[in-house]
């Protein structure tokens, strides 16, 4: 299963800003080259991200984007249900009727579980956490998973 390139941009951005003085805005442009996020694709997330009240955003010299609430309260759940909806791993899971055997297969639950399953992990996981560990100058440590 692949994690849509949006999701991982918004993290990526919401851990740059949750390393930031509190309450500091960055522009655009300075997490596009931090975070390597192209700074079209990184404004339309920062649209989104504004409208779910993740982060802030103000026009003009001193503006640029920053948290709205703690690093703490913001989950890797919040960012996929602000930016994607959906880590299904099939269409149907969604949308039963893009599968043409949606009254008799066994499999749409499983996947379905799967999904929940991957949600629930994803919602222990805060930004703070993330930053904390890019903080500690070591290598990334995979995030232990215990299903």
């Amino acid at each position: 299963m692949l994690i849509p390139m949006k999701v991982d941009y918004g993290v990526r951005m919401l851990v740059y800003l949750a390393r930031r003085p509190e309450g500091s805005f960055a522009s655009t442009a300075e997490i596009s080259s931090a975070r390597h996020v192209p700074e079209p694709y990184l404004l339309h997330i920062c649209s989104e991200l504004q409208k779910a009240g993740i982060i802030e955003s103000r026009r003009g010299p001193q503006g640029g984007h920053k948290l709205a609430k703690s690093a703490d309260l913001i989950s890797v759940t919040d960012v996929v249900n602000s930016l994607d909806y959906s880590l299904a791993p099939l269409d149907c899971v969604g949308d039963a009727e893009e599968c043409q055997l949606a009254g008799a297969c066994a499999q749409r639950d499983m996947w379905g579980d799967v999904e929940r399953l991957l949600l629930a992990h994803l919602d222990s996981i805060k930004i703070s956490d993330l930053a904390l560990k890019e903080d500690s100058n070591s290598p990334v440590v995979p995030i232990s998973v215990n299903f």
